[in-house]
């Protein structure tokens, strides 16, 4: 429950009678904090030749995905069942007013050839989620 994402793999583990409803309405763009690591360290390097870089940098992934689609994605990945998990359409009444789509602007990193080909959501996700499975036997290659 470490993050807004990984929060999903406990809802998509609960493959119970009673249904999931997800927000399939906002767009976002969910970002492996391994790449973003790269992208400071890029940047850091290149600062430190260049003093005149400085400001506001953005970075963020480029593939775009609802909870909803991130929580199927999810599950196709540990081939778990998804016929619980529900779209919600709309944003629920009186829930706080957010961007239909949050994208961030990264043109300074692209211009400076700072930024990364981010990872996609289902590489990523299952290296991030495979110790957290029911299945221990991860243990064996990390320590072994």
């Amino acid at each position: 429950m470490e993050s807004a994402v990984t929060s999903l793999w406990q809802k998509v583990q609960e493959a119970t009678e009673e249904s999931c409803p997800l927000d399939h309405c906002l767009q976002r763009f969910p970002t492996d904090t391994r790449d973003v690591a790269t992208v400071c360290r890029k940047l850091a390097e290149r600062a430190r030749q260049d003093p005149s870089i400085r400001g506001i940098f953005h970075f963020s992934g480029k593939e775009q995905m609802t909870k909803y689609e991130m929580a199927v994605a999810i599950a196709q990945a540990f081939n778990l069942p998804s016929n619980h998990l529900i779209p919600l359409t709309e944003q629920p009444a009186g829930s706080a007013p957010r961007p239909i789509n949050s994208q961030l602007n990264c043109s300074r990193l692209e211009l400076l050839n700072l930024s990364v080909d981010s990872r996609a959501f289902s590489t990523a996700i299952t290296e991030c989620l495979w110790p957290f499975t029911a299945d221990k036997r991860w243990r064996q290659t990390v320590f072994h």
